[in-house]
């Protein structure tokens, strides 16, 4: 940035000459901010610049040096749109391009960043070429382990369920879940999002047919799933991201093999197996310190249709990543046979900030009925069959290992869930037998920037 300063200097001197047979209100204003500029004083630029504005006396000089005294601050997305206002007076200029890639870089806007990058031109162009498309562009992998219902609440059966109502329960023991996720760049604003993860679970499950009741202290649930999320950027800030999640699931069930002794019955375990689906958009637009948020999504989770939408924002405060906080209004359609839909409202926040630019902690919390639930753009599946989680609380730390290439991230998670009867006979409603618990979760990852 040493070589854009001097370059800054020089076109604040030449601008004195330029300008000298214009009214003295501007000739004021702009030697002051160029000596307010020459002494680092950015607090007293953006005061006096906004002042001028305030006036309607814009010109080139006076927005780079706004923008610039911004910069320096961090503010890096309201300096980026007084960059850009200074590029619509002086297309082109490779000083003003510089600072804002670098302000949209450095604020998050890494999409925008990219669009600015292709307008360089000549040494600019030399030193930071186009990105070119690349099949990896980041990879990342993370484990998780979730400590579900404590055991001592199963150590008698037969007094937990409702034994004579036909129907079945399902309670998490424990899952872990290993993911790995890649990024494919594929030209200017398209990226293509992979994601491969794998699920082993183990389920308190009771089955009852009004005759024959059956309780596993240790029912086996696999899950295999591939999320796949083209991203279209346009040059004006708005990103679209339609998404499509395809989940296999086997599951360990009791079944009658009809080959007991005298033509009795037999009760053998099998495995269930069946393919849920998630499809939708998601879509954002940055608003200067505002990030927009809307989604519309569809899924056919355990035997149910859903419809989830999300409208939310994230406000950067700063204008960059250093703190932010942001809200979400979620809400669900549910349509299980036999039944009436059910409307469900899962409002959510959440906070972030860094200590010393080393650290970045991310706290967000949520609450409501979350079953057959969509989160990060349907990347994340809450799909434990007739379980709900009532309330969550996460807390995660990132922490750099290499300066814009690699980080570490680890963290919890805290739930307070129930898990529900689900009857064979729709019209059942007398027989709930909840059982309410909370459960634990730690999960950790490396993410690489190629």
């Amino acid at each position: 940035m040493y070589r854009i300063i001097i370059s800054i200097w020089l076109l604040g001197f030449v601008s004195l000459g330029i300008k000298a047979q214009e009214p003295a209100d501007f000739n004021t204003i702009n030697r002051k901010t160029y000596q307010l500029y020459l002494s680092q004083k950015w607090d007293s630029v953006i005061i006096m610049g906004k002042q001028a504005l305030k006036q309607e006396m814009d010109f080139y000089y006076l927005r780079m040096r706004i923008g610039i005294a911004y910069y320096s601050k961090k503010h890096y997305r309201t300096a980026a749109r007084h960059f850009s206002a200074a590029l619509e007076q002086n297309q082109g200029d490779p000083v003003a391009l510089e600072y804002l890639y670098f302000s949209r870089l450095y604020s998050g806007q890494s999409e925008q960043a990219g669009w600015t990058r292709e307008e360089f031109k000549g040494e600019l162009a030399r030193k930071l070429p186009p990105l070119a498309p690349r099949f990896f562009e980041n990879l990342s992998l993370e484990y998780l382990y979730n400590k579900g219902v404590d055991d001592d609440i199963f150590k008698d059966p037969a007094e937990l369920y409702p034994l004579s109502t036909s129907g079945q329960q399902s309670t998490t023991r424990h899952f872990s879940n290993a993911s790995l996720a890649f990024t494919n760049r594929i030209a200017p604003g398209v990226r293509l999002s992979h994601a491969f993860t794998y699920l082993s679970k183990s389920n308190h499950y009771f089955s009852s047919d009004g005759i024959t009741a059956i309780y596993m202290s240790e029912q086996q649930v696999r899950q295999y799933q591939y999320y796949l999320s083209p991203e279209f950027a346009t040059r004006t800030g708005s990103l679209f991201t339609p998404m499509l999640h395809i989940i296999g699931i086997s599951s360990q069930v009791p079944y009658d093999s009809n080959q007991a002794f005298q033509g009795g019955s037999s009760i053998r375990l099998g495995y269930l197996k069946q393919t849920d689906i998630v499809t939708g958009l998601g879509f954002v637009q940055e608003l200067g310190k505002v990030n927009l948020h809307l989604g519309a999504y569809y899924s056919k989770l355990n035997q149910a249709d859903q419809f989830q939408n999300r409208l939310g924002i994230t406000w950067f405060p700063m204008g960059n990543l250093n703190l932010y906080a942001g809200g979400y209004v979620n809400s669900q359609y549910e349509i299980n046979p036999g039944l009436d839909g059910v409307i469900r409202i899962i409002p959510e926040l959440m906070f972030g900030f860094t200590i010393a630019e080393k650290v970045w902690i991310d706290m967000n919390g949520s609450m409501g009925d979350m079953t057959n639930y969509l989160e990060n753009n349907g990347m994340i599946v809450h799909n434990s069959f007739a379980e709900v989680i009532e309330k969550k609380i996460k807390l995660s730390l990132s922490i750099p290992i290499t300066e814009g290439k690699s980080m570490f991230y680890m963290g919890g998670m805290w739930t307070s869930n129930r898990s529900d009867f689900s009857a064979s006979d729709p019209g059942t409603t007398d027989v709930s037998n909840t059982i309410y618990y909370n459960a634990i979760s730690i999960y950790g990852g490396l993410t690489w920037k190629f």
